[in-house]
């Protein structure tokens, strides 16, 4: 099971990953946003948008079907967090049209929480043990390299949580 989810967010990841130089517009008014335009950005924004999506989602099933306390706790958070960080991506993403739905890929992975049966705690955790490793690996880049703008410290700003996530998703460990 390990492969499909490693090879299903391999696929989402690549599928949005730009092969364009990074440009930028600049945000100088210091108040309101005005979002980038570059490809680049774009990208970034609907794949953490997508992932945020996924977050939300796969965290609500863990709400319904695990009865592990800590497993539940952690979904409670993934929900609060990503919420609120979907929040702050579309209102930096400005005019950007950001996804509102999951992709594919994303979309197999809630399917195969579904189908998990007994098996669903321990498929949860491997997955979100992938999405926080691929969200950091995101947004580690982009707060390096990508352009010079809000999106940019927007990314810079949830690293330490996506971190933080990735830390708390390899500590479960299902009952």
């Amino acid at each position: 099971m390990r492969s499909i989810t490693t090879k299903a967010l391999a696929l989402a990841w690549i599928a949005f990953v730009p092969s364009v130089s990074f440009a930028q517009a600049a945000n100088d008014s210091g108040g309101a946003v005005r979002a980038e335009t570059s490809d680049a950005a774009e990208a970034f924004a609907r794949t953490a948008a997508v992932s945020g999506l996924y977050e939300v989602q796969a965290s609500q099933l863990a709400l319904e079907r695990s009865k592990d306390a800590a497993i539940r706790e952690f979904a409670q958070i993934m929900i609060t967090d990503h919420t609120k960080a979907d929040g702050e991506l579309r209102q930096t993403a400005g005019t950007m049209t950001l996804p509102k739905t999951l992709d594919p890929p994303h979309q197999a992975l809630i399917e195969a929480l579904k189908a998990a049966g007994p098996n669903f705690d321990a498929l949860y955790v491997e997955q979100q043990i992938a999405a926080h490793k691929e969200a950091v690996a995101l947004f580690t880049g982009f707060s390096e390299t990508g352009p010079n703008g809000a999106l940019r410290g927007l990314a810079a700003k949830l690293l330490p949580t996506l971190q933080h996530h990735q830390e708390m998703a390899g500590a479960l460990k299902p009952s």
